[in-house]
């Protein structure tokens, strides 16, 4: 890419930050954190869990049903799903604070907390605003740093375009339903027939949920993280930190995430072969390998 094609997609990626007028996660009407029964004071392990943009908590199935003894889960919701309305935006830092404050008041020895996508970067920052001794974080196929996410918008934006081409349409839903074949396997898999095949019978079968985002949702998930770096500040070296990512990850490449990881200093970093962006739906041991990396196994009740 031309330094002239790089500056037009950088500036193309930041528009939409500067046209975001929504007010941070504080501002929300509705309290953006949700928790089962058992939060309270005294607890001695929270679980919390972080979806991505345009992703619900209900991706965190597998972990909303595990049993941890003397543990409580909270869940971080996004603008405009579970029940939220789009009143604010996602912030990452502003999401973080909101987050670490509501736990902080629970007083917990340890905290375990699984971040997708976008969720990943507000983790990481919310690990360094909490109290608690002992911090284990899992980043599935986490954003990175500034300017991964442009980058990211760059090529899904091909991506979507590829997708048009191979579906010999311009509909949206078409488009998008064609596209999510990539996010599960990247896009290389389309050259195994039987790979393709199978990516098009699960892409089918979520047809109608493929609807074309609403503007002011889409810059409510995604503004912030356009810009995000983690401050030079950042401590988490005494935390667990892991990173869980496709190989084929086709929105935040896997090299690259790499070497975001040892920026982090992390513990461990796992790559799933054939695996795209949504690990949650095509992996069967994700879910299991963060609880052996939380060392939760010897746990269970």
């Amino acid at each position: 890419m031309t330094l002239r094609k790089f500056l037009a997609v950088l500036l193309l990626a930041l528009l939409p930050a500067a046209c975001t007028t929504l007010p941070g996660p504080e501002k929300a009407s509705v309290f953006p954190l949700v928790e089962s029964p058992n939060f309270k004071p005294g607890i001695k392990r929270v679980i919390v869990l972080i979806p991505g943009a345009f992703a619900s908590i209900e991706i965190f199935q597998q972990v909303l049903n595990w049993q941890v003894p003397d543990s409580a889960i909270v869940a971080y919701r996004f603008p405009g799903l579970d029940g939220l309305p789009v009143d604010h935006r996602v912030d990452i830092k502003g999401s973080a604070q909101v987050i670490a404050d509501y736990i902080n008041t629970a007083h917990p020895e340890e905290v375990y907390m699984i971040g997708f996508s976008t969720g990943g970067p507000i983790a990481l920052e919310t690990a360094d605003r909490l109290e608690a001794k002992d911090v284990s974080l899992a980043l599935i196929s986490s954003a990175g740093p500034m300017p991964s996410a442009m980058m990211a918008s760059a090529r899904s934006s091909l991506d979507v375009l590829r997708a048009m081409t191979r579906a010999h349409s311009t509909v949206p839903q078409d488009a998008w339903t064609e596209n999510y074949r990539t996010l599960l396997y990247g896009r290389d898999h389309y050259s195994d027939p039987v790979e393709a095949q199978e990516s098009a019978v699960e892409a089918e079968a979520q047809r109608p949920n493929m609807k074309t985002p609403k503007f002011r949702m889409t810059m409510a998930h995604t503004a912030s993280l356009l810009l995000w770096t983690p401050d030079h500040a950042l401590d988490l070296t005494d935390d667990h930190i892991a990173f869980f990512h496709g190989q084929e990850d086709p929105v935040f490449p896997l090299k690259a995430q790499q070497r975001f990881a040892r920026r982090m200093h992390a513990d461990a970093f796992f790559t799933y072969p054939q695996q795209g962006h949504l690990l949650y739906l095509t992996s069967d041991r994700l879910f299991d390998d963060i609880r052996h990396f939380f060392g939760l196994d010897a746990l269970a009740e």
